[in-house]
């Protein structure tokens, strides 16, 4: 999860700004409003794209898509973007797009496209853990210098392996003292044309031959659940990648019962175990797994708006022979089936202002049955404790290692 101040959806990232109200926004060719100084580079490149083909890679905002397609209006587009958020905002900007049914049981792939023709349409929209598989004669792609490395490198490659022999690749960054993403188009590219300005960097590439060499990124770690080892799948773009994040272990860990925190009747108001269980913003799946292991009669759903966070969550489940955990792709943290959890687990990110912290909050308070659980590990207890007495009764905090578990009961 990056950090930043920008509205923030169900992951944490950052969403893109609105280019019909940006009053902040500075204005590229065409006259659309780019907050993103890497946009706003690339855009200027634009006419040096060649071939009809395009591929935009989309991980931190939307608008240099209305740019794209303003300054080459003739050019075949495919915006790609793993946050299903940003695949609700380009839609919400491209309407001429329809959305058919693409999403399957094996990965969470949703495309619009525009109804020019089925096999040749003028704007692909898609959200899936990966670029899609076919050749283009471009991709652009604007980085951020503050996120994941390896998630960079991963789309840098993925990119290459996308280009048709002789397409070319536009990247930028918003550091004017970049060294770190020139290195690795130079890994990649025989030729790489620098464009410096004092705002940021582009970079454009040709690719001439294949790749000798393809690096595998993703990780595997394992934790224990009582008596079970559940092994770990993850990969650059879902949340603490190569481990299980400290936050969600404290989380498993208070799936076991409270035995020093006051009386029994104080902490559960109710001494059924959960039946239906929400895991909201799932990332890897490592705590759907365990609520799975630890209620096994229970149906667990895990929700996240990252693509790949969904695909690791399936796989993961799959690896370890679990068949009760089901999955949702969706941005609002909106829980189907109103009124009738039992018990919803979140991890919620630590920044934007505690605004995911309230959405989840909310939405739990709306998923939950009379009597249904919250349960929510943090470090920053002295916003989450008083926020959740104001909505839940019998709210109860335990320190687990340097997190706390806050629970609370729906009235």
């Amino acid at each position: 999860m990056s950090d930043g101040q920008a509205p923030q959806n169900l992951s944490g990232a950052p969403s893109s700004q609105n280019p019909r109200s940006s009053q902040n926004g500075q204005e590229a060719d065409g006259g659309i409003r780019l907050k993103s100084t890497a946009d706003r580079l690339l855009l200027n490149e634009a006419k040096e794209i060649q071939g009809n083909d395009i591929l935009a890679i989309l991980l931190y905002g939307t608008t240099l898509a209305s740019g794209l397609k303003e300054s080459l209006p003739d050019r075949r587009f495919t915006f790609y973007t793993p946050e299903y958020f940003f695949l609700e905002t380009l839609q919400e900007f491209h309407q001429e797009c329809t959305c058919p049914d693409e999403s399957s049981d094996s990965q969470p792939i949703v495309v619009w496209t525009t109804p020019d023709s089925e096999n040749d349409p003028s704007i692909r929209i898609m959200c899936a853990p990966d670029l899609p598989d076919r050749q283009y004669d471009a991709v652009v792609f604007t980085t951020n210098p503050v996120s994941s490395s390896e998630q960079t490198q991963e789309y840098l490659q993925a990119a290459h392996q996308r280009l048709k022999d002789g397409g070319q690749m536009i990247a930028s960054t918003s550091n004017p003292n970049d060294k770190w993403l020139h290195e690795q188009m130079r890994e990649l590219y025989s030729r790489v044309t620098v464009r410096k300005d004092s705002r940021g960097v582009v970079y454009l590439a040709t690719r001439t031959q294949p790749l000798k060499k393809i690096r595998d990124f993703h990780a595997s770690s394992a934790f224990r659940m009582g008596e079970v080892l559940l092994h770990v799948k993850t990969r650059p773009g879902v949340f603490s990648h190569r481990k299980v994040d400290g936050g969600a272990r404290a989380l498993i860990r208070s799936l076991q019962p409270y035995p020093e925190v006051g009386e029994s009747s104080q902490v559960r108001p109710e001494n059924r175990a959960p039946a239906k269980i929400v895991d909201l913003g799932c990332g890897s799946g490592a705590v759907a797994m365990a609520a799975a292991i630890k209620y096994p009669s229970a149906s667990v759903l895990a929700i996240d708006s990252h693509a790949r966070a969904i695909e690791c969550t399936l796989q993961n489940a799959q690896l370890n022979g679990i068949t009760t955990v089901d999955v949702m792709l969706a941005a609002d943290a909106e829980i189907p089936e109103p009124n009738s959890w039992d018990l919803v687990l979140t991890n919620p990110p630590y920044y934007s202002d505690y605004r995911i912290s309230e959405l989840f909050l909310n939405a739990a308070l709306r998923a939950l049955r009379p009597g249904g659980e919250v349960r929510l590990v943090t470090k920053l207890t002295d916003w989450h404790i008083p926020r959740m007495e104001q909505s839940f009764r019998n709210v109860t905090a335990r320190e687990i290692g340097e997190y706390t578990v806050i629970s609370g009961w729906k009235r």
